[in-house]
């Protein structure tokens, strides 16, 4: 028989259960899963083909809250990167938004020129939605149609239908 890989007291099981049950999270409710089923007897392979992750994943969520504990368990650290623009920065970007309807292309450019950073498309419409604009997509306007020129289409359309 093999030995239990976490074993937990009753308030602290009780704690798990409560967070768990209380997390609207996957995220985070995957970890606390993992503790309970640890816990209960299970191993890491078998916990970790019961929530389908990595059994590396589940030593590190094994290690965070032995070392840590249930709060930082519960903690999501995205990685993320640093700001490319400073505040002050970001605030000349909105005042130049502000001027007139800009596209992500033309703020690609006006950025890359005026800061010397670059940045992706994706990057840039998630910059400017954290800033608090949205985008609206051009929607297409057909062309207006000139009536004689329909008029003479339809007419060679019969001809060939009537050939």
């Amino acid at each position: 028989m093999h030995e239990k890989v976490v074993t937990l007291s009753r308030s602290q099981r009780e704690n798990l259960e409560k967070r768990y049950k209380q997390t609207d999270r996957r995220r985070i409710s995957e970890r606390l899963q993992a503790i309970l089923l640890l816990d209960a007897g299970h191993n890491r392979g078998q916990t970790a083909a019961i929530l389908q992750v990595g059994s590396k994943t589940i030593s590190r969520w094994i290690g965070t809250y032995v070392n840590a504990g249930i709060d930082e368990l519960c903690t999501i650290h995205s990685g993320g990167n640093e700001a490319a623009l400073t505040a002050g920065e970001i605030e000349q970007l909105a005042t130049w938004l502000d001027v007139q309807v800009r596209s992500t292309k033309e703020a690609l450019a006006w950025v890359e020129e005026t800061f010397q950073v670059s940045y992706t498309e994706s990057g840039m419409r998630k910059l400017m939605v954290r800033m608090g604009y949205s985008f609206k997509k051009p929607a297409p306007i057909p062309a207006k149609a000139e009536p004689e020129a329909q008029r003479a289409w339809v007419a060679s359309y019969r001809k060939k239908e009537l050939a």
